[in-house]
């Protein structure tokens, strides 16, 4: 099993934050990206060189490359569920209002204007024979 440590430098390798934005591996993260990697993440332990997380940044950069090439199914599941992870924390969330001013809240039911729905719309389905059976 890939250690919390070892899970850490990871994220901190591939989202080392700058300025406001903070290092992903400072976040805590480390459960949600083992949780999401599923029977991916002792792939990626049995990939990784020992000692990654004492490793310097440059060795870090330099064995996920090797992954990226080598593996590149496994290292982008890993790019995935590091960027979801990233993103959907609250600090981040936070952080991206800050900055960019977009509201850290879900688009509905503040966000886009609807048209009223036009029930004409249904009005062939409706005088369609049922093509499913009655159980």
């Amino acid at each position: 099993m890939t250690s919390d440590a070892t899970l850490d430098a990871v994220l901190s390798t591939l989202l080392p934050g700058d300025g406001p934005w903070p290092d992903a591996g400072t976040l805590g993260l480390a459960a949600t990206l083992r949780a999401d990697l599923g029977d991916h993440a002792a792939a990626l332990h049995a990939t990784l060189p020992p000692g990654f997380a004492a490793s310097d940044e440059a060795a870090r950069v330099a064995a996920l490359r090797t992954l990226e090439v080598g593996q590149p199914a496994l290292f982008e599941r890993l790019i995935a569920v590091a960027y979801t992870a990233y993103y959907v924390d609250a600090r981040v969330r936070a952080t991206i209002e800050r900055e960019t001013g977009y509201e850290n809240r879900p688009p509905q039911p503040l966000g886009y204007v609807l048209e009223p729905f036009d029930e004409r719309l249904l009005d062939r389905q409706r005088q369609r024979a049922p093509f499913w059976r009655h159980a």
